[in-house]
Parts: structure tokens; C-alpha cells; sequence
């Protein structure tokens, strides 16, 4: 088998050549195997001046033998007097009481006889570009997809990250990276030693068989991994003759912590260090040095990580891949597209929007902080008035499943008076007249009723944690007791989700059934997670547009917009030229057939929100069977795959409305263009065709696609981008969207 061949560039005064290093990892080396080798390096490679040959696992002497056995010599004579190249064997000298790598040059004499020269230390650059070519060579620089950035052990965040384990694939790489290893550092006797990462076991025993070999060092020491940052605390106390490999690093951190630890410097060393703008160096010994340097042919620019308090990537959405050790991605994500139609609307979702809508009841908090809770909210009191349907339901609930005796009722969201409206209507207040009526926040100081009746009624039930806390409750305060919960309007994000409220709420003692839920009306509606509102986002920007200049009069309008009223129906979205944007006739999902203006602007937003989230359940409502042990498809995104809200959907759902509630009813990841091309690309027509309608009294969506852009929920890609910026400076437009779009 041929040599492990690794090249870089030199430069001796003025002249350039390239320096070869073949590594051997073979036991037995031949003099043939070595004249071909260089033979063919030459004559494939007609800049190469030097030639260097590493064989670790070999004695020295073993391969001198073969340097002056066989024709080596004979057959490169042309090329050592022709084109002046040299031959150098690779092994070990002795300096300051440690054995050091060093080059043993040989050229040929007049008689074509080989004469070896004096020894000269490695030069650091040959060993840097020799390595390079090597971790280069086997993608060890993992450049993250688009839309992803890298969350590492150490706590930063970037776009690149850097992979030893894939440059470890041969034992001839093993041992150049081993060999440069042992030679550079303080290599006494180690007592054990210890890498951060598993792939590194294999350079441990690679460095403790060529020192034996060389008799560098009397035995092999055991080799332990701690899988970086997340088991350097699990390391044992020093003893002072540990070695330890640290396989690549950006900031040091890691030495620094092991510094910390009373590890010795001089025995910790970092195979490949790569300089970012706040850590050019980094304490120990660094074998290969990947950062590019005036006047060298090899090299990474720096890699720039951000903390994790303050990284701009995940301000602008990108996901998060957290790399624990040598993990990584292996391929470009896949895109999916979340196209609405007809089908993405079931039927109960429809009934219950029919029955929600036109009835001024729904609102959306702008800046809800409850991440387990839906961004609407309504007045159930109110509900159970405008919406005979689910008050017929709740009446008919109650003479249905109300505990007889009944001890207590707990209020969530409903007034006592409705309450009472209620159970007069159902004809059951002589049951419910000994119960105690209480709020949610009283249960704690409730007195035990042992075997008792307990009534819970919500107004509406987004926010599972809190029904899940009052069953919790109810478990003191009506131990081996009957408890009802019923609620006017349940909302949840997946059956599963329902399924599992269901569960949880009516599983006691008895096993399934033990307690009774029921709910008069149901719909699916996405939960607020994590994420920060596009409203929230909004007033943040206008803010500070205020606090950095004075503002156009539309952007003052709308900061009193958002910081009057916390939850509205109403001016959800940015006016249009027409004033504010209503619903036009022929809504498929919503009935317009009579006095459509009555729809809200929270009713459009509430369609479209259950849309989305029954496409990111790839079509599933609330009804569809929950299969135990088989996990549903959802569409959202992962390290492996990204969901796109379709541009079809501004295409097919064209009126501003609807296109502003798309708007602010997705993620801001399904919102990013940038990770694929087509899709941005088709982003950028409409936009551009609401750009020049604007002019012409159309586009009146425009402004909300601006705000989008501008706090970087919309993103295109960088080409894409720069041709909106040029656009909006060339078409006239009022002073609000010229400072909007300057922020894009």
C-alpha cells in the first residue's frame, strides 16, 4: 500500500517548492516500497523539492537499512541533480533532556552515493501545512447549513465547528498527527493519560507505540476519555505526570479549565487550535496551527463564536444544533413546505370558529409570557352569553356529570353570577346550594372534604398546567372523592395534547374513568412556546427607532397602537393605503356570505393560527385518533430538517388580511427564505409586486412584510435581499417604510 502523502508549500529565500511528507505505518518497511513511492512523487508532482519520509512505527535503524538497501537513490538521482530535490528522514533527537522531532537531510554525491547531513529541527510551518493538508483534506472545518448554527461543549455558539474524529480514518494519519505530538512536547514518562474525546484513544496509543518503539518512554500508561466540558469535572486530581490531548479548540477555554484544575501546561496539549478575534492563542502546546497568516499558502480565516446570552445567529433565527463531543451534521437539511388547503381545515374546527367568530369575544395577548398557553384569550362570561350553542352544552353538562353531594366548585375564568345563571337554568341549584364556591387561588386553604363532590368550571382551558395543578390540589383537599371538570372552551395544539389532558384529568384511583372531564367546544390552536411575539419584536424596534431619532407620525400611531391595550381584536395589523385591513368576500374557511365585516381582525388571525398548526401536524385536528406507541408526523424544525411556511400560501390566500395573519401566525423559522433559494426567490416577486403596487393604491400588505423584515422574523437570501433594499430606495414610498426598510 502507497504512503499517507501530505503536501505543503515552502519557501527558501527566494525560491518556492513543495515539501512532501509520506507516512508509513507499516511494521516492516522495504526499500522498494520507499524508491517508488518517491519516484512517483516526483514525477506526478514536478514542484516538489523535498521529500520527507515518517515510518514512527519503525526503528531508525530499520529504516536507514532501507534508505541505503534497494535503488532508491539510484532512481531519484536524476531528480536530486536536475531539479535539486533532497530527501529527509523524520525521527527523533535528543534536546534539553527530552527527545524533539527533527529531519536527517540527505542528498547524493557525484558517484550517486547518499550523504547525510547534519539534523535540523522540524520547521513549523512544514508541520503546520503538512497537518493542515491533512484535517483540510478530510473536512474537519464543519461548516454549518444554512439556517443552522452550532451551540458547543463549551457553552459558544457559531457557524463552524471543528471535527477531529473524521480526520482520524487511517493509521498512517494516527501516526503523523502522533508522531508531531510526542516530538513537541514535554515527553517524560506520563503516569496516564487523558483526552477529551473518545476518537483521541486512537492518537494515545499511537504516540505510546512509537515511544516505545524508540524507547522513549519504559512503558504504556492507561488512557481515559472525559468527553470534553461535560466531564472535565469528573476528572481525578493531578498528579503531575498526566498528559493531556485536547483535540481542537477556538478559545482555549478547555486548557484554561484544566489549568484551573492544577493541571501542568507543559503537559496539556492542543492538537489543532484555530485563532478567533477574542483568542489568538492558547496555553500548552498547540501541535497544528490552522489560522491563516500573511505570507503562508494554508489556513482557515478565524472562526468567530458569540456567547450564548448574546449570539446574533439566534437573534436572527437560526436554529441551534447542540454538539456534544464529536457530534455533528452530516448532510443539508431537507426543505418542507407547508402548504394550507381545503383539506389542512376539519370539519369540528370549522363549527367552532363558525361558532366563535362575528361575536367580538376573541382576543390576542400581544405579550403573553405564559409559554404552555395559546395567544388568545376571551371573556367566558361573555361566551356563554353571545354563543347559545356551548351555554346549551355547559347547561346540559351540568345536569349531566354535577358530584351529588356536592362540596365545593372552583371558578376558572367564570364569574359567580354566570355560575349561578347556569345552574338555575339547569335546574340543579338545590344541589349546588350547600357547595362552597371558590376561585382557583383559594383551593389551597380549603378544608379536607374526605369522599366529597368537587365541580371545577373553566371559562376557557388553554393552559394545562394550571388544570393539571388543581388536580394535583384536589387530591388533598377530596381525597377518594368525585371531581368534574368542565370546561366552556378547550384549546390545544394536538390531539396527543388533548389526549393526554383527558387522561391525566380522569385517571385516579380507580384507574381510567375514575374522575369526569368534558368540554362544551374544542379547538386546536398552536401554544405560544418559547418565542418571542412578532407584536413583542414590533414594539421593540419602534422603540427604538423612537429613542434613536424622531419618528414619522404612522410610527408613533402605531406605538400607541401596542402599548395602550395588551389584548386586542382589533389593529392586530399595520393599515393598509385603504385604512385597516378587513376580509373580502369568498373566504373559504370562514363564512362570508353575510356582512363579512363583522369577522375581527382576532377571528382571521384565530382561522389562520388553526390552520398552521393543523398543517405542522400534517393535517390532523383534534379528532383524529391517538395511536399509543407510534409518534405522529409533525413539521417543525431539527438539525435534520426544515419546514417552510409554502410562498404558495401568499399566492393562493392573496387579500392583505389573510397575508398579514400568515404573517404573524408563523414561526419566525418557518419565516426563513434564506435556507433555500426557490423558495426565497418566490418570496421576493410578491413582495416586489406589492413594492410596485404600492404606487398605484395596491399593496396593501406591504407594510406588514416591511415590519416582518425588518425585525428578522422574514429573511431572504443575501442576493435576494439586496435586491429588495435597491428596489424600495428606487420606488417612492412614505417616510415610515423608507425607515422600516432601511432597517432590513
Amino acid at each position: 500500500m502507497h504512503a499517507l502523502r501530505l503536501t505543503t508549500r515552502f519557501k527558501e529565500n527566494a525560491y518556492q517548492g513543495e515539501a512532501c511528507l509520506l507516512v508509513y505505518d507499516e511494521q516492516r518497511l522495504s526499500g522498494t516500497m520507499l524508491s517508488e513511492d518517491v519516484r512517483d512523487q516526483f514525477e506526478s508532482r514536478p514542484s516538489t523539492a523535498r521529500i520527507y519520509i515518517l515510518a514512527p512505527f519503525v526503528s531508525e535503524n530499520d529504516v536507514r537499512d532501507c534508505f541505503s538497501s534497494g535503488a532508491l537513490f539510484e532512481r531519484v538521482r536524476k531528480y536530486f541533480h536536475v531539479l535539486g530535490g533532497r530527501l529527509f528522514l523524520l525521527s527523533f533527537c535528543e534536546h534539553e533532556k527530552r527527545q524533539v522531532s527533527y529531519a536527517f537531510p540527505f542528498t547524493i554525491d557525484d558517484s550517486g552515493r547518499p550523504i547525510e547531513e547534519a539534523p535540523q529541527r522540524v520547521e513549523v510551518e512544514l508541520r503546520n501545512g503538512w497537518l493542515f493538508d491533512l484535517f483540510d483534506r478530510h473536512a474537519g472545518r464543519l461548516d454549518a447549513p444554512l439556517g443552522v448554527h452550532f451551540g458547543k461543549s463549551s457553552g459558544k455558539h457559531a457557524d463552524k465547528f471543528l471535527r477531529v474524529s473524521g480526520v482520524l480514518l487511517s493509521s498512517a494519519a494516527c501516526a503523523a498527527i502522533a508522531y508531531f505530538a510526542l516530538g513537541n512536547v514535554d515527553n517524560s514518562q506520563p503516569k496516564r493519560i487523558f483526552v477529551d474525546t473518545a476518537p483521541l484513544i486512537a492518537i494515545a496509543f499511537a504516540i505510546q507505540r512509537i515511544a516505545t518503539k524508540h524507547k522513549i518512554w519504559e512503558m504504556e500508561a492507561p488512557v481515559h476519555s472525559f468527553s470534553s466540558y461535560g466531564g472535565v469535572s469528573r476528572l481525578p486530581d493531578p498528579s503531575g505526570k498526566d498528559l493531556i490531548l485536547v483535540s481542537a479548540s477556538t478559545s482555549g477555554g478547555l486548557v484554561e479549565r484544566l489549568k484551573g484544575m492544577g493541571f501542568d501546561e507543559k503537559h496539556i496539549t492542543t492538537l489543532f487550535f484555530l485563532e478567533s478575534p477574542t483568542s489568538r492563542k492558547t496555553a500548552g502546546t498547540v501541535i497544528c496551527d490552522l489560522t491563516f497568516n500573511v505570507g503562508q499558502s494554508f489556513g482557515y480565516p478565524q472562526i468567530e463564536s458569540h456567547s450564548a446570552d448574546n449570539c446574533p445567529l439566534c437573534k436572527e433565527g437560526f436554529f441551534l444544533a447542540e454538539l456534544e463531543g464529536d457530534q455533528f451534521l452530516l448532510e443539508k437539511r431537507a426543505i418542507k413546505r407547508l402548504t394550507v388547503k381545503k383539506v389542512t381545515q376539519t370539519p369540528d374546527a370549522r363549527a367552532a370558529l363558525e361558532l366563535l367568530a362575528r361575536k367580538e369575544i376573541l382576543h390576542v395577548k400581544l405579550f403573553g409570557q405564559r409559554s404552555r398557553s395559546s395567544e388568545f384569550t376571551l371573556n367566558a362570561d361573555d361566551m356563554l352569553v353571545k354563543v347559545p350553542e356551548i351555554r346549551a352544552k355547559i347547561v346540559r353538562a351540568l345536569r349531566r356529570y354535577i358530584p351529588t353531594p356536592l362540596n365545593y366548585v372552583v371558578l376558572v375564568g367564570v364569574r359567580a353570577d354566570t355560575f349561578y345563571g347556569l345552574i338555575a337554568e339547569a335546574g340543579v341549584t338545590d344541589y349546588v346550594s350547600e357547595a362552597k364556591v371558590l376561585e382557583y387561588g383559594d383551593l389551597g386553604k380549603t378544608p379536607t372534604a374526605r369522599n366529597g363532590g368537587v365541580l371545577v368550571l373553566f371559562g376557557h382551558l388553554d393552559d394545562f398546567s394550571r388544570a393539571r395543578d388543581i388536580n394535583a390540589q384536589l387530591r388533598t383537599v377530596a381525597p377518594q372523592g368525585c371531581v368534574c371538570y368542565l370546561s366552556a372552551l378547550t384549546i390545544a395544539d394536538s390531539a396527543e395534547h388533548l389526549s393526554d389532558l383527558k387522561t391525566f384529568l380522569t385517571f385516579g384511583e380507580e384507574g381510567k374513568d375514575t374522575f369526569t372531564y368534558n368540554a362544551a367546544c374544542s379547538l386546536m390552536l398552536p401554544l405560544r412556546g418559547d418565542e418571542i411575539s412578532p407584536w413583542e419584536l414590533e414594539l421593540q424596534l419602534l422603540q427604538q427607532l423612537r429613542d434613536e431619532t424622531h419618528v414619522a407620525t404612522e410610527l408613533e400611531s402605531r406605538l400607541d397602537v401596542l402599548t395602550t391595550v395588551g389584548e386586542r381584536k382589533t389593529a392586530l395589523f399595520w393599515p393598509g393605503l385603504q385604512g385597516e385591513l378587513e376580509l373580502k368576500s369568498d373566504f373559504v374557511y370562514l363564512d362570508t356570505g353575510a356582512n363579512p365585516a363583522s369577522i375581527s381582525q382576532a377571528d382571521i388571525f384565530a382561522t389562520v393560527s388553526n390552520l398552521l398548526v393543523t398543517v405542522r401536524a400534517n393535517n390532523r385536528g383534534l379528532t383524529a385518533p391517538v395511536l399509543i406507541g407510534k409518534e405522529p408526523i409533525r413539521w417543525y424544525q431539527s438539525v435534520y430538517g426544515h419546514a417552510l411556511l409554502d410562498p404558495a400560501n401568499f399566492e393562493t390566500y392573496n387579500d392583505a388580511v389573510l397575508q398579514a395573519a400568515f404573517l404573524r401566525a408563523a414561526n419566525s423559522a418557518e419565516l426563513q427564505y434564506f435556507s433555500d433559494e426557490r423558495s426565497s426567490s418566490q418570496m421576493l416577486s410578491i413582495i416586489q409586486a406589492l413594492v410596485l403596487g404600492w404606487g398605484q393604491g395596491g399593496g396593501e400588505c406591504l407594510p406588514e412584510f416591511v415590519i416582518s423584515l425588518a425585525t428578522n422574523r422574514l429573511s431572504l437570501t443575501v442576493a435576494d435581499t439586496a435586491a429588495l433594499k435597491n428596489l424600495l430606495k428606487t420606488i417612492p414610498l412614505p417616510g415610515y417604510l423608507t425607515v422600516l426598510g432601511d432597517r432590513i
